[in-house]
């Protein structure tokens, strides 16, 4: 259930640094006042840091405990500081109305609505108590009328709360457990699992891959040799001709010139060939091996023939 924000009236809407500003001026007066001049009780120091530690978690956006931190403020507060009180009683009351609009899981007697019930029932609390010791014929403070309007907001927002939820009863509803701004729980029966360790390498795949790829790079060795070996046998038989254009091409130098020629490309065809999958092959295996493939009997061995070249590999399972 979401509830959007809902904006306080003007004559309500108490801003934090007023707040803060008319509570520390209270404090101060309250505590440098002579003490035979002072008829009011000093400012408890424990409510002092409840009030503190309400700012800070509103200003957190922890408006719960906020709200919680506000409550403890006001009750430690002797009820003779009544302007202390009240601006303490609206900061619990803003903390309880942002807390419903952060919204929460609706679970049973669980519903966000209980933070209006508890500030509702606080301005009735700090109302009754305005008229009990209010003199007779004398006009309502102008903390009793912000109580007044506020009850009188929150209540509005009430009705619209129990619209959504026939079963709401502020005398049984209590706050929600879950915290809005933390993450999801794990469901029941769903406990947290623990990362899974990482594998160990399988050091077979990765000898067998760093056997492979070195062979690799060894048959691009061929094929750099068998390039070098081809550029020669073209040089020499350009040199021959150079030398007697008219020669026979059955001469038996040029012949073996050829035969050198044709085996130099063989051999760069088929060490880039070979090179290509072998090199190809080893780093796959070594990704596998490092990633702790299952632990399987792997060989592999690369072939060369005059006419074809690949790799052979074999698992035993």
């Amino acid at each position: 259930m979401s509830h959007g924000p809902r904006a306080t009236p003007p004559s309500v809407r108490l801003s934090l640094s007023s707040a803060r500003l008319a509570l520390s001026s209270a404090i101060v007066v309250a505590t440098l006042a002579p003490s035979p001049a002072r008829a009011e009780p000093a400012v408890p120091e424990e409510a002092t840091r409840h009030y503190d530690r309400g700012l800070e978690e509103r200003d957190a956006g922890r408006y719960a405990a906020a709200a919680q931190a506000f409550t403890a403020a006001y009750a430690g507060m002797p009820r003779e500081l009544k302007e202390l009180r009240a601006s303490i009683l609206f900061d619990l009351v803003d903390a309880h109305r942002s807390a419903f609009t952060a919204g929460g899981r609706i679970r049973g007697r669980e519903h966000p609505a209980a933070h209006l019930c508890a500030a509702e029932k606080s301005l009735g609390e700090f109302i009754g108590e305005s008229e009990a010791t209010r003199k007779p014929k004398a006009k309502k403070s102008i903390d009793e009328l912000k109580a007044a309007e506020l009850r009188t907001a929150i209540q509005a927002d009430l009705d619209k709360a129990r619209s959504g939820a026939p079963d709401l009863d502020c005398a049984t509803a209590v706050y929600p457990r879950d915290d809005p701004d933390a993450p999801s729980p794990v469901a029941p029966g769903e406990p947290d699992k623990p990362p899974a360790p990482r594998p160990k390498p399988n050091m077979p795949l990765v000898i067998a891959g760093g056997v492979t790829a070195g062979v690799g790079l060894a048959m691009f060795g061929l094929m750099a040799g068998g390039l070098v070996r081809g550029s020669r046998a073209d040089a020499d038989g350009d040199a021959l001709v150079d030398i007697n254009p008219v020669r026979d091409e059955r001469d038996e130098d040029l012949q073996e010139i050829d035969r050198r020629g044709r085996s130099g490309n063989r051999m760069a065809i088929a060490g880039g060939v070979l090179g290509g999958l072998c090199l190809g092959a080893g780093v796959g295996l070594l990704v596998l091996g490092m990633r702790g493939w299952p632990q399987r009997r792997v060989a592999a061995a690369p072939y060369a023939t005059p006419t074809s070249a690949g790799v052979t590999m074999r698992w035993q399972f």
